[in-house]
């Protein structure tokens, strides 16, 4: 049986598949929930705290699969990261309309992926690279399926962009 906080966080990402979070009134979350405004606040002060909450619970969970090695996992990161995306479309297509909080994400992403690349400028670049793509799928309306979208981030992850590009000449013909 789900606790009471675990309702209301449910009911939030219900609710924001049917209104933005800015129109989004605490009375309605508690009606939808069926609890008490007295229970809502027993666990939030206010809807700001409650999507805090869910912020930090899911992107916990997106910044997971990249805690523990690849060979734990039955399919590659980032098709767990597009499956997680659109289980919690709701959320993301609010998330990622903040630009602050994607600036955010993307930087704890850099941390965890320093720890797998050991190269600062690559987490970087991988970081706001996959934030980028992953809002760009979400804000074009999931176009493409889950599987899709991460095979597309696969590729893009994997390629030597070193030599793809020949910087080499590219710096000496250009007076940079």
């Amino acid at each position: 049986m789900k606790t009471s906080k675990e309702t209301i966080i449910e009911v939030l990402l219900k609710l924001l598949h049917e209104k933005s979070f800015e129109e989004l009134k605490v009375k309605e979350i508690v009606q939808k929930a069926k609890i008490s405004r007295s229970t809502f606040y027993l666990h939030f002060a206010d809807k700001y705290e409650l999507m805090e909450e869910v912020r930090r619970e899911l992107n916990d969970r997106f910044l997971s699969f990249y805690q523990q090695r690849q060979l734990q996992w039955e399919k590659p990161i980032p098709l767990h990261l597009c499956e997680h995306i659109i289980k919690y479309r709701s959320f993301y297509e609010v998330e990622f309309e903040d630009s602050n909080a994607m600036r955010k994400l993307s930087n704890k992403l850099t941390v965890h992926l320093m720890q797998v690349f050991g190269d600062q400028d690559y987490a970087i670049f991988a970081s706001y690279g996959t934030n980028g793509y992953l809002s760009f799928w979400v804000k074009d309306g999931f176009t493409i399926s889950p599987a899709e979208a991460a095979e597309k981030l696969l590729k893009i992850g994997l390629t030597n962009w070193s030599k793809e590009l020949d910087f080499g000449n590219f710096f000496t013909n250009n007076k940079y």
